[in-house]
């Protein structure tokens, strides 16, 4: 079946359907195996990220689905010689901090027969960078406040008393 505008856009909402439901397997299911998925963001430090492969999408996919529920609606879309330009809406939770990340990121999007086989993505670093920071320093001192030396010691409950 020759890709159109319809199926183009249908596989890049059953995608980000399955991001939004935490289907990893499903969102993985509409990409090639040798996929390349590039970010201007989400390497160390913030920097430029570029995947080949699905185990190497999935080893970046898994921590931010773990840790975060994500909802990513595709709001526009444009399909023209195989390549789809998408705009997208997302909602971001962080599960321990409860920080939430609310707005919109572009992508670029080619495919291979019915399936994505290259991905590019172009979200607002700075804030990107700024969440995972915040949430990941956020994260650590819960684990400090919530662990066994958030307990009171004798001597304060005794002193407060």
């Amino acid at each position: 079946m020759q890709l159109n505008e319809y199926r183009a856009r249908l596989i890049v909402d059953l995608a980000h359907s399955a991001w939004s439901r935490g289907d990893l397997d499903g969102v993985l299911a509409h990409y090639v195996d040798d996929l390349v998925y590039s970010s201007n963001t989400y390497g160390p430090n913030g920097s430029p990220l570029l995947i080949h492969g699905k185990a190497g999408l999935r080893a970046m996919l898994e921590p931010i689905a773990m840790s975060a529920e994500c909802v990513s609606v595709p709001e526009y879309f444009k399909f023209a010689d195989g390549v789809a330009k998408v705009r997208v809406q997302y909602y971001m939770h962080h599960r321990s901090t409860r920080h939430v990340l609310v707005g919109s990121f572009r992508q670029i999007v080619r495919f291979r027969g019915n399936k994505i086989s290259h991905l590019e993505e172009f979200h607002d670093a700075a804030r990107m960078t700024t969440f995972w920071n915040m949430t990941s320093h956020n994260a650590e001192i819960e684990k400090v406040l919530l662990g066994a030396g958030a307990q009171p010691s004798e001597t304060e409950v005794a002193g407060a008393h």
